[in-house]
């Protein structure tokens, strides 16, 4: 997976955190529609991001959110 799209979706994903608190919920679509990236990359991001514990999914996947982990990670960078 690349590092910058990973990285795309985690600093997203903080900013969302930072502006209404957390866990920075948005949904998969509008993750998509807001990073210049292929839907799929953003899912395959997503996948390796939750597999590492940085990012959570709610029950039906359709939404994303940071974990803890994600947005001291997002930060770090």
């Amino acid at each position: 997976m690349n590092d910058d799209i990973e990285q795309g979706i985690l600093s997203l994903l903080a900013r969302e955190w930072d502006f209404k608190g957390p866990p920075g919920i948005l949904d998969i679509s509008d993750i998509t529609a807001v990073l210049p990236l292929a839907p799929s990359d953003v899912v395959a991001g997503l996948k390796a991001l939750f597999e590492r514990g940085l990012v959570d999914m709610n029950r039906l996947k359709t939404s994303a959110f940071l974990t803890p982990e994600g947005y001291d990670a997002a930060n770090r960078s």
